[in-house]
């Protein structure tokens, strides 16, 4: 069932306009809020959950640290026999920082690619997007101009205004996840 949750999810995506700059290195790339609140939203439509689920590898080089991370995408909804099926996906990560971000960077960088490549989210060049974006696509503009709002936004994202920004949550979303253990 995970299988077909994940390819709902990908449906469901849709390409996500490159919206950061690294002018140090001259590309535009899709930021990592932007593509986990485009994920977040598919994903809980179809109640898959992602875990990090291990650490494999930490190497350091001066500044420079890559690892090798396992993500574990679980279908929330047990199957006939009442097991949760699950899917687990490897990614490396890379991070360089000379103030002691590196790990973190090579954190985000894995958790960015586990959910770009389990869901095969293409990022467009906001020159491409009039290409490949019809009219029934432009939810997903304005969801990427939200998305740059609530990220270029002054306001602070504290309890009162979690759900605000980011949409309401029911408990039904999480009352499986307790179960996942007994599951595996």
């Amino acid at each position: 069932m995970i299988a077909q949750k994940i390819l709902r999810v990908m449906e469901s995506i849709g390409p996500i306009i490159k919206d950061k700059t690294n002018v140090e290195k001259g590309f535009d790339y899709a930021s990592i809020a932007s593509i986990i609140m485009k994920a977040r939203e598919a994903m809980i439509n179809e109640k898959v959950i992602m875990i990090p689920l291990d650490l494999k590898q930490v190497t350091a080089r001066g500044n420079d640290v890559i690892i090798n991370m396992t993500y574990r995408f679980y279908d929330a909804e047990p199957n006939e026999k009442g097991i949760c099926d699950y899917l687990d996906v490897n990614v490396p990560g890379e991070g360089a920082d000379k103030e002691g971000w590196a790990v973190y960077k090579a954190l985000s960088g894995a958790y960015k690619y586990a959910i770009t490549q389990t869901f095969a989210i293409p990022t467009l060049d906001d020159a491409e997007k009039d290409k490949f974006i019809a009219e029934d696509k432009e939810e997903q503009l304005n969801v990427n101009d939200n998305v740059t709002a609530a990220i270029t936004s002054t306001d602070t994202l504290d309890e009162n205004s979690i759900e605000e920004k980011l949409g309401e949550t029911s408990i039904d979303d999480f009352d499986k996840i307790f179960d996942l253990e007994k599951a595996g």
